[in-house]
């Protein structure tokens, strides 16, 4: 009987201690896979898409031009021959500087003597210094209203100028009253006459001519020898700094010798000189297309040079060949200097890991497996992201990642061919 209760007292030890291992091994299992659930809960994921990405500077610059001036050798009317940004080779007659005293009155006879020469040639007979001087009174009485009424405006800006034109017009219709014994006369003793003005004029004209091709400019900030060719290593961070756009028209025919009339500005290359860290010299590659942002203005522009100024400072200069951008009329301007450019898959840097010496990705297979996958040529990277080059070539290589592809973000504690979802 002992024996017997001794046995079913086993029995129930054995049972207690069964259902106790069991309870063990459900809670295990209940706790692994709670955690496992909680794990995949977690994971973090990123579909891979097409993204572009740029590395960029945003700086004050200066423009340096080479510049030719035109100065004048004479005293006198001047006679442009060219606008403002219009190219001209070298040699070509820019302008023309006459002799004040006579040059007016000499060139209104001739106009005069030109076209009662083309009445009598062609039988016209229209020409009467009368309608010519009729037509002078009027536009010297209209000058007049316009002036006053300038002055009763307070609008003194245009006032010298106007006088200018009104004391020109003055001098036309006097010498039209001066040379009234001409209207009868016969054609010889006007084409006589047309020849002496026209030899005359010639011997008073002093004719200026471009030293160098370029564009022409009639602006000037006083900034031209500073910020020349000449002086390009010699350019400080402070000269960049101190600069400005004080731009100022050349304006006037009136003329006295030595005075500037314009500029000849090679328009094959200028240069942008700005400060630069060592850091942008490391990374900005030299002989590459880089662009250039001005205001709504893109352009090209190449990484030419830097030096060390006279305080240590650096300073870089980028080669520009493009005319898109107004370079004679600006002097200092904040541009973006765009220096690295890529386009194709972006994905985030936390998910790039290194196994086997290959860089790759977990990718999410469409069971919920996490797979290596090695990622294409890095192209470009930032402190969050990296750009790698894409080809839809990439569809034929399974061990590749993917455009469109689903990746783990932070893959620290995931192993290739665990289930993540």
């Amino acid at each position: 009987m002992a024996i017997k209760k001794k046995k079913n007292k086993k029995k129930i030890n054995l049972y207690i201690l069964g259902s106790v291992l069991t309870v063990v091994a459900f809670i295990a299992y209940g706790i692994v896979y709670i955690q496992s659930e909680i794990s995949k809960s977690i994971i973090q994921t990123k579909i891979a898409d097409l993204g572009e990405m740029q590395k960029s500077i945003t700086k004050d610059v200066v423009i340096i031009r080479k510049n030719v001036p035109i100065i004048s050798g004479r005293e006198g009317i001047l006679t442009k021959f060219y606008n403002q940004g219009d190219r001209v080779p070298k040699d070509a007659v820019i302008c023309k500087v006459q002799d004040s005293s006579s040059g007016e009155n000499d060139i209104a006879i001739l106009t005069r003597l030109n076209i009662q020469i083309d009445d009598i040639q062609n039988n016209n007979g229209n020409y009467s210094i009368e309608t010519e001087n009729r037509k002078l009174q009027n536009d010297i009485n209209f000058l007049y209203m316009d002036i006053q009424e300038k002055i009763k405006n307070g609008d003194f800006k245009s006032i010298a100028k106007l006088k200018a034109e009104l004391a020109s017009l003055i001098g036309k219709k006097n010498v039209m009253e001066d040379t009234a014994s001409y209207e009868n006369a016969d054609i010889q003793t006007l084409l006589n006459q047309k020849k002496e003005l026209e030899s005359k004029l010639a011997s008073n004209n002093i004719y200026l001519r471009a030293a160098q091709s370029g564009v022409i400019s009639y602006y000037y900030d006083g900034f031209e020898d500073k910020f020349s060719f000449d002086n390009i290593k010699k350019i400080t961070v402070n000269d960049i700094n101190s600069a400005s756009n004080n731009i100022k028209e050349i304006d006037g025919n009136s003329v006295k010798k030595g005075n500037l009339l314009g500029y000849v500005v090679d328009n094959q290359y200028y240069y942008l000189a700005t400060e630069i860290e060592k850091s942008d010299v490391e990374s900005i590659r030299r002989d590459v297309k880089l662009s250039v942002i001005a205001g709504d203005i893109t352009f090209n522009a190449y990484f030419y040079d830097f030096y060390k100024d006279a305080n240590g400072k650096f300073v870089g200069l980028f080669k520009v060949e493009s005319e898109d951008y107004d370079f004679l009329k600006k002097r200092k301007d904040n541009v973006k200097i765009i220096y690295s450019y890529a386009k194709g898959i972006i994905i985030p840097n936390d998910s790039i890991i290194e196994s086997d010496g290959k860089k790759g990705v977990y990718v999410v297979d469409e069971v919920g497996v996490a797979k290596f996958s090695k990622i294409g040529d890095i192209l470009l990277s930032d402190d969050k992201n990296t750009i790698v080059r894409f080809s839809y070539d990439d569809f034929e290589e399974p061990s590749k990642m993917q455009l469109y592809d689903e990746i783990i973000l932070s893959p620290k504690d995931i192993k290739d061919g665990q289930k993540v979802r």
